[in-house]
């Protein structure tokens, strides 16, 4: 039998699936699919390597992978699919237009690495680095920088090769291992890094311009010091911009050209090292040739003052530390190299092996051919005291004092002096490419603000060069340059790198210790702890090397990484952070569901009836007040009928754009197809893991109830029943406007993507699924807690947020139906519970013991800031008033013993006294429609009314009393009645919660699960 599956596919990077007997290829720049279509294509396809593509940071999207509900369901799938088609020729064209030269391994990492680490520091300061450290110590300084390179190396090669690397290089491994918190700070340290190594070589070519020039024309432009240095510098790093804004074909030819010129210089080097010195103006100097006695009186450490500072081991290893920093050059283009996880670490370890070995026989060579210190004068060698330094004749040649050994020592001087030009222009220029790159990269993530390093990434022109980035990576170039000194740059650099190289290794170890299931780098050559080792190791030496430096390093790594924590950017790189908050999450759960529940670890978990959170913010507010960093939050939304994915889905991402922009940590859970009692019944059974889960369900007054239809005030009532069958508290909020604002609030949501989208300057949000809001509105009903079940219609309402608030204000999305601001007092009603309460009273009334629950949910409230300065009271029922004094010095030290400050304990004796004719009069005035015949009869009956009777009077004698105690109280708590099964009426039990509530304060109806939530002891 033929398989369908495999009748018909496309990919749209790859035509080879096409069907033999179609010519899609024709002159035309789209993709038309068969005429039939319907018929003949299969709703499924075979794996593609585009349908695993990232098209953006935050959505992976298929163009030709059908969803689910296309596989089991045909609707409009040809339509769909000739959507697909569309965008498949589109996605032909631009790609056809849009290719970049790329290089190989060769001219891509491994000469770009090479002459990055020859730089200025092979030709100006190694030589100066033997003459103090001597050569064996200068041995031990290379062994353990290549050792840190060679590890940092190897850990990125690592991190590489996990997956596909884009434009970026280390910003963007770093980044997406660590997160964009880390990796923002780094990428913005490792752009500093890369300008001070830009400066560092324009300095150094300045040097040997400024050098040669006085050696063979005596030219002198200023000074001959560190004012020419200044000059030749600034027009050298014009001439590098300039490269570099040509594009990076030409900036790797140049450097291409300049590696040969290097070849050659180095080669040079050698074979006058082997000739020895040609006259005796360079014996004069301290070139003998190879000596085995110079060598070994080179071996050991000589120390001078260099620039009023006594050097050392430390700051000598500073000085030579810059010459490896170019091992990452090649990383940087990743986004111009074919292949770069092959490329990337075949060519920075091989560079770093060539390069090293090449440092340390430089050094051998110098230590074996060059004194430590010489006079210079040809009468003192001829005299034989060229070698002693005095007052009289200072030593101003050799190892220690003349930074142009290599140019003494080189078969041809001149041709030492191109050398050294390719070697720090080479270097200028990759590290001013790939600053120029990495800002584009950082911008175009939106990690910063826009008025921060955003507006760096703007294209300009048909090839979208970043004319913003090339002119700050410029200035604050030239800002380095101008301060003109090697060896303080060079301390400056050091620092940097070390920290960039510590977070590098840092970041492979933490990926390959918690093992995500993403971690499959196919370069096995690394270690776990050898990355934790050089990362410290990394550390020491940026604390050994300057403290007050360091300080600074870590200090914009801490600024950068809060700016982004701040702003929470919404994206999702699947870094190594998120797996450790899973492992980390996933593992206390488990722990804790082996732990039996302890009323001192108590916490109120709650489930809270709200349907869309933004229709009753009120009581979204308030359920979060009691939940704000101590417990677990649900909002729960009821739906009568069956959803789709897509409309579950959109429900679900507006529910959680409301959470994200009022700042509530919540959570959100929907539950189609069945009424209130039932979903909320799935809900408190699924809903959580382990111990984390609600134990509390938390509703809205209905309002309607006398009103409404009998079947939902029963299914009301019946949710009570239920949250008392599944052993968990019920709360009941009453606010005297209502919770529901669906009917008087345009739909927030509208206002909430209007918002993101102006902080990303207008950007379209990227979100994982797409807003709610369709071309064809779909109208569904929904469950809800507090009022009738509602329709809720998908279809965008307009809003227009108004500009000229006061900020206060504007912080509040909240708008009418007709988009204009509410009045005082609704927007009051909404926000109440965010609101400063004034100095009143939260009322306690724990008339049964409950657990404590009752007592502790206001003490919870109270003790929150905008809380803080009510006062809480108790009131408390006795017996009689005989019982008086005796209940009053009980709960007095039972409220001690829980350390509940309250300011007043009110025992009531008069509990029990019939309530007076006025109270009855009015509750009969409620009561009296509801024994008028219906449809079905009464819905409450007089027998009924006569059974309950004690009941009734009793409610309505507390109703008394909280009115003549709590009328202006900020919020009253009160032990919610109990519910017997079967006992009673939905109806009655209404009246009696409505003679409890109406006309009341912000009221809290409370019953705990008869489980101790307080304790006493320690």
């Amino acid at each position: 039998m033929e398989n369908p599956a495999f009748e018909y596919s496309v990919s749209n990077c790859d035509d080879a699936n096409l069907p033999a007997e179609q010519d899609y290829s024709s002159t035309n720049t789209s993709l038309a699919p068969p005429p039939n279509l319907n018929r003949k294509m299969s709703r499924d396809t075979t794996p593609h390597i585009d349908n695993y593509r990232t098209c953006n940071s935050n959505i992976e999207k298929s163009s030709n992978r059908p969803t689910l509900t296309e596989l089991y369901d045909p609707t409009d799938f040809a339509a769909k699919r000739q959507e697909s088609f569309e965008d498949t020729a589109t996605d032909f064209t631009q790609q056809d237009d849009s290719k970049v030269e790329k290089f190989g391994w060769v001219e891509g990492v491994l000469i770009r690495n090479m002459m990055s680490l020859w730089g200025v520091m092979l030709f100006l300061r190694l030589s100066w680095v033997v003459g103090q450290a001597g050569i064996g110590e200068t041995l031990v300084i290379i062994a353990i920088s290549t050792f840190i390179t060679l590890v940092t190396a190897l850990s990125m090669s690592a991190i590489s090769t996990n997956g596909e690397i884009g434009g970026g290089g280390t910003y963007f491994v770093m980044s997406r291992i660590l997160g964009p918190e880390f990796g923002g700070s780094i990428g913005i340290i490792f752009i500093i890094a890369n300008i001070l190594d830009c400066a560092i070589n324009v300095v150094g070519f300045s040097s040997a311009v400024k050098d040669m020039m006085f050696e063979y024309g005596g030219v002198i432009i200023v000074d001959g010091d560190i004012n020419d240095i200044r000059i030749i510098g600034t027009a050298s790093l014009v001439f590098v911009g300039a490269i570099c804004g040509l594009g990076a074909q030409y900036e790797t030819k140049m450097k291409d050209a300049m590696f040969v010129i290097l070849l050659i210089a180095l080669s040079n080097f050698l074979v006058g090292s082997i000739m020895g010195p040609s006259s005796e103006s360079e014996a004069a100097r301290g070139f003998t040739g190879y000596s085995i006695n110079l060598l070994k009186e080179n071996w050991g450490p000589s120390y001078t003052v260099t620039d009023g500072q006594m050097q050392n081991f430390i700051s000598i290893f500073s000085v030579y530390f810059p010459s490896n920093i170019g091992i990452l050059a090649g990383a940087n283009a990743s986004g111009n190299l074919k292949n770069p996880n092959k490329a990337i670490p075949k060519g920075t370890i091989l560079a770093i092996i060539i390069c090293s070995m090449s440092y340390a026989g430089i050094a051998i060579i110098c230590a074996a051919t060059v004194t430590r210190a010489a006079t210079g004068i040809v009468e003192d060698l001829q005299n034989g005291t060229n070698l002693i330094c005095n007052d009289t004749d200072p030593c101003n040649y050799g190892l220690s004092y003349d930074y142009q050994v290599m140019a003494l020592v080189s078969a041809f001087a001149p041709l030492n002096y191109v050398g050294c030009f390719a070697a720090t222009l080479s270097s200028a220029l990759t590290d001013f490419f790939s600053c120029v790159a990495l800002l584009e990269v950082i911008a175009a993530d939106k990690l910063y603000p826009y008025w921060l390093i955003g507006f760096l990434g703007k294209g300009y022109g048909v090839s979208k060069t970043p004319l913003r980035a090339y002119a700050c990576t410029f200035i604050i170039a030239l800002a380095f340059v101008l301060i003109a000194e090697l060896d303080v740059i060079a301390l400056l650099i050091s620092n940097f790198f070390l920290a960039t190289f510590a977070l590098m290794n840092f970041s492979t170890f933490h990926v390959s210790l918690i093992k995500p299931i993403g971690w499959r780098p196919t370069f096995k050559y690394y270690n776990t702890w050898l990355s934790l080792l050089t990362g410290i190791l990394a550390i020491a030496a940026m604390m050994l090397i300057s403290i007050p430096i360091a300080m600074i390093t870590i200090g914009v790594v801490i600024f950068f990484y809060f700016v982004v924590l701040y702003r929470k950017p919404e994206v999702n790189w699947g870094s190594s952070t998120q797996a450790q908050t899973y492992r980390i999450a996933l593992n206390s759960i488990q722990q804790l569901a082996h732990i039996e529940e302890h009323a001192k670890n108590y916490r109120p978990q709650i489930l809270v009836l709200t349907g869309l959170p933004n229709t009753r913010p009120a009581l979204v507010d308030f359920a979060y007040l009691i939940c704000k960093n101590n417990s677990l939050m649900i909002c729960g939304n009821i739906v009568k009928e069956r959803l789709t994915h897509e409309m579950r889905s959109n429900l679900q991402q507006k529910a959680y754009r409301y959470l994200r922009f009022t700042k509530i940590k919540g959570y959100f859970s929907i539950s189609d197809n069945s009424d209130l009692q039932t979903g909320v019944a799935a809900m408190l059974s699924l809903s959580g893991v382990g111990k984390v889960k609600p134990n509390i369900l938390m509703m809205g007054y209905k309002n309607d109830w006398a009103t409404c239809e009998r079947n939902l005030l029963d299914q009301y009532v019946l949710t009570i029943h239920t949250g008392f069958e599944m052993n968990v508290a019920v709360t009941i909020l009453r606010l005297k406007e209502g919770l529901d604002c669906s009917e008087v609030l345009a739909d927030v949501d509208d206002a909430i993507l209007k918002a993101s989208n102006k902080k990303t300057k207008g950007k379209k949000e990227s979100l994982d699924i797409p807003a709610l809001g369709n071309e064809t509105p779909q109208t569904f009903t929904a469950s809800t807690d507090t009022e009738t079940q509602t329709e809720i219609s998908t279809k965008d309402r307009s809003f227009e947020p108004d500009k000229k608030k006061k900020k206060a204000e504007q912080n509040h999305p909240f708008r009418d139906t007709n988009g204009k601001p509410l009045p005082k007092s609704v927007l009051n009603n909404i926000i109440l519970f965010q609101s400063k309460q004034k100095k009143n009273t939260i009322d306690v009334w724990w008339l049964s013991d409950d657990g404590g629950l009752t007592l502790l949910l206001p003490v919870i409230i109270n003790n929150r800031s905008n809380w803080s300065a009510t006062k809480l009271r108790v009131f408390c029922t006795a017996s009689g008033v005989n019982e008086l004094e005796k209940e009053h010095r009980g709960m007095a030290i039972l409220l001690s013993k829980f350390r509940i400050d309250y300011s007043d304990l009110v025992i009531i004796n008069d509990a029990d006294e019939a309530p007076k004719e006025k109270t009855k009069k009015w509750f009969n005035g409620i009561i009296q429609p509801l024994l008028q015949p219906g449809t079905n009869g009464p819905l409450l009956t007089k027998e009924e009314l006569e059974v309950f009777q004690y009941k009734t009077d009793r409610y309505l004698r507390l109703r008394e009393l909280l009115l003549d105690h709590c009328s202006d109280s900020n919020l009253v708590v009160m032990t919610l009645p109990i519910t017997r099964k079967g006992d009673f009426s939905a109806p009655l039990y209404m009246a009696w919660l409505e003679a409890l509530t109406a006309n009341m304060p912000p009221f809290m109806l409370v019953r705990g699960n008869q489980t101790s939530v307080l304790t006493f002891y320690s």
